[in-house]
């Protein structure tokens, strides 16, 4: 069966009758980045996402963070596809029925555990703005230009990104540590490839979003859009290895369309191959 990667947009805003059905035409893959976001999101939304999953076993198969995956691609020096093999635990298990109706209370432990991985988040997301505003050194085009010229150029640099391979493997060649796959080897069904190339275009739309600089006020509803733009680049390049993925975010939907343009929308808010 083909692979599909869910993200929280699909997970919390698609019926549940939707999300059931792919489960049955494709291995369904719940990356852990998602599961951190559903345990950390308000309550409601938890209470929504973890709703849709069965009462019992669930069919969906929980994989391991994009880094994880790079990782394993440093180390053996191979592409880490398929995902599905990378799955983080290979019995049946089954989510806390409290999740559900919004009565599960975490020990201190776990509360420790996604505590740490907001703060890890947080850092992230600050360094994912800070490189965002820093692209025009990469294409300095961009420095100037204003309005819809910036647009149009962003626009173009947007497609160099999908399209020119090997623009990509020399950027990333400049910022790979020295134990990385070599530029020549890796290509779209690389982890290190794919996450490199979704940072890039989210990173030329936040450019083009605050023209190259942070707003007067970046208050707690930038760095919430902020953290959301870095999140989505993780289920992005998930996707874009898995072939398929579910998702109802506008932009993600134009970005995977972009990087994968073979791809079909097989289903509302389902786009890939047909499982």
């Amino acid at each position: 069966m083909v692979e599909i990667v869910l993200d929280k947009s699909y997970l919390d805003g698609a019926a549940t009758a939707e999300v059931r059905a792919v489960w049955g035409r494709y291995i369904a893959l719940m990356p852990q980045e998602l599961f951190f976001e559903m345990m950390t999101t308000a309550r409601k939304s938890q209470r929504r996402c973890f709703a849709k999953l069965p009462d019992g076993d669930t069919p969906v198969v929980l994989i391991p963070p994009v880094g994880v995956l790079i990782d394993f691609e440093r180390q053996h020096q191979e592409a880490c596809g398929p995902l599905s093999r990378h799955r983080i635990d290979r019995r049946p298990y089954a989510f806390n029925r409290g999740l559900r109706d919004g009565s599960l209370v975490l020990g201190p432990e776990d509360s420790a555990v996604f505590a740490r991985w907001q703060t890890q988040v947080d850092v992230d997301t600050r360094a994912f703005v800070a490189s965002s505003l820093g692209i025009a050194d990469i294409f300095p085009e961009l420095a100037q230009a204003r309005g819809a010229k910036l647009q149009a150029a962003v626009g173009a640099a947007q497609h160099r990104v999908a399209t020119d391979l090997d623009f990509v493997r020399r950027i990333y060649g400049a910022a790979a540590p020295s134990d990385a796959p070599p530029p020549h080897r890796i290509g779209p069904q690389w982890a290190a490839f794919r996450f490199f190339q979704c940072r890039m275009l989210a990173a030329l739309r936040v450019f083009a979003s605050y023209q190259g600089a942070l707003p007067k006020q970046a208050g707690p509803k930038f760095w919430r859009c902020a953290e959301h733009s870095m999140l989505d680049t993780y289920y992005l390049a998930l996707g874009c290895l898995a072939g398929s993925l579910a998702t109802r975010d506008v932009e993600i939907k134009e970005a995977f369309m972009l990087l994968c343009p073979d791809s079909v929308k097989v289903a509302p808010d389902v786009f890939g191959r047909e499982g």
